[in-house]
């Protein structure tokens, strides 16, 4: 038997594609899911992003500096002054692979081996991929559905600091809860960082999908200069560009960037074709050009809550209102929901349709906690939000009985 690392063999599988297989064998046997786990916007990136690959495709595709190019970090920044009304350093980002690059470099930068990062229980799966990874030990606070997940006291989060405590990581708007933190919120995780000498990890990635006219959350507003913070972003979520895999990363502390772009020569650079074609996006978008994506969400999640008040809430189905990114948790009235996920899958179906959900266990790294809930991704048509919900009922009711 070949060898395989502790590394490995504890890497645990994404909640999100683990049941990938069983949607893939009912869709060979013409059942088709309403795919609604996974933060895949099923809508079109921006006209102007296709533009610039058929532009960028006609050059020389060379590699790319490993901090990303210029060109694009400094239409970056023009687009969050423009969105956030903040300036920021052009030479303070960073390019990444994705925002899941960036994270893999700020563990491997910010811990050694056995270091602790706090996060917030339930948070974005794939922190504990990263975690195994590089040997990174996540102290889990956890956050209660029946209060809506709001983040622990400080002197609670004060209490599990420690000698190896490096960092506090939030994803905000929160992934899988769809939690907005205010300002305030935010700010009390740095005033820990700052009495304490820690990193705030903030992952941004859904930072202008919120509801309600709420107001924007972003660390780029109140510690742009900050040597504390270091913001992760995306353009997958925003601008349905998930495949592009361009992220980026704000790091003010010049010892910090200067470590992570060691790593970013290490692995050569992020896609060249994709940032240029960023970069023609950025700066040919108009301005309020996000408008019509919040109005498109919030539609879609208030499609979802009636359906769910209306349908599901009789059959058991309980869920908190988000208030951004394009997730929620529902507690269902099963024991295992990961089995239940399973058997629409694998045994149900209604008129040749199922729902593919995500087994909210996954998210949590507090044994134990999240196994009777799911997390529902509303990146489909109403329609299709509702006839997800009726099945999804349906399927319950057959699963029960």
């Amino acid at each position: 038997m070949v060898f395989l690392s502790e590394r490995s063999r504890n890497t645990p599988p994404s909640p999100i594609r683990r049941l990938s297989r069983f949607a893939r064998e009912a869709k060979a046997r013409g059942v088709l899911p309403y795919a609604l786990n996974i933060g895949q916007p099923d809508l079109e990136c921006p006209a102007s992003f296709q533009e610039g690959v058929l532009q960028a495709a006609s050059r020389h595709i060379e590699y790319a500096p490993s901090e990303g190019f210029l060109s694009f970090r400094e239409a970056w920044a023009e687009w969050c002054e423009r969105e956030l009304a903040v300036s920021t350093d052009p030479d303070h980002y960073l390019v990444t692979v994705g925002a899941s690059e960036g994270l893999v470099f700020l563990f491997t930068t910010c811990c050694d081996p056995g270091d602790e990062i706090i996060i917030f229980d339930p948070t974005y799966a794939n922190y504990m991929g990263f975690a195994e990874q590089t040997g990174v030990r996540l102290v889990s606070l956890s956050s209660r559905f029946e209060d809506g997940f709001q983040l622990p006291e400080p002197e609670t989060i004060r209490k599990h600091i420690t000698s190896r405590t490096r960092a506090i990581l939030l994803c905000n708007p929160n992934n899988p809860t769809g939690v907005l933190y205010g300002e305030e919120e935010v700010q009390r995780l740095l005033d820990l960082c700052h009495r304490y000498g820690l990193y705030l990890l903030l992952d941004e990635t859904y930072r202008e999908i919120v509801y309600d006219q709420q107001p924007i959350t972003s660390a780029l507003k109140f510690a742009t200069e900050d040597p504390h913070v270091v913001v992760v972003d995306s353009l997958s979520k925003r601008f349905s560009l998930c495949g592009a895999r361009i992220g980026t990363l704000h790091v003010p502390s010049p010892e910090l960037r200067e470590k992570i772009l060691s790593l970013a020569q290490a692995r050569l650079a992020a896609p060249t074709l994709e940032q240029q074609a960023a970069e023609h996006m950025l700066r040919t978008l108009p301005p309020g050009s996000l408008e019509a994506l919040r109005g498109c969400y919030q539609a879609r999640r208030d499609c979802l809550l009636t359906a769910l008040q209306e349908k599901g809430s009789a059959a058991g189905i309980s869920c908190c209102s988000p208030s951004g990114a394009f997730y929620l948790l529902a507690k269902l009235p099963v024991e295992n929901a990961e089995e239940f996920a399973r058997f629409l899958l694998t045994d149900y179906q209604h008129e040749g349709r199922t729902v593919f959900l995500s087994p909210a266990k996954g998210f949590y790294s507090i044994p134990g906690s999240g196994e009777d809930e799911v997390r529902i991704a509303f990146v489909l048509q109403e329609d299709s939000l509702r006839h997800a919900v009726e099945i999804l009922v349906e399927g319950l009711s057959a699963y029960r009985s």
